[in-house]
């Protein structure tokens, strides 16, 4: 039996849109500190951090039982 891991983490350092520098940028307003590109103003926050792995892991999930018949995630 083979155990893999499909957790990956998504890279916050770098813009997913254009390939910029993202840094941390604090908002007053909510307390949180959100990532702003420095290239294109792309933000994320941590609740779209958390969507981003979970889509991660979703694909690489996908990937492992794509070669077991017709097993798909729903």
């Amino acid at each position: 039996m083979t155990t893999v891991s499909i957790k990956k983490k998504v890279r916050i350092d770098h813009c997913h849109r254009c390939g910029g520098l993202m840094v941390p940028e604090e908002v007053h307003e909510t307390g949180m500190v959100e990532w702003r590109c420095v290239s294109c103003g792309e933000r994320i926050d941590p609740v779209i951090i958390e969507h981003r792995q979970k889509q991660v892991a979703r694909v690489e999930a996908e990937k492992l039982f794509a070669g077991t018949g017709n097993a798909r995630l729903n």
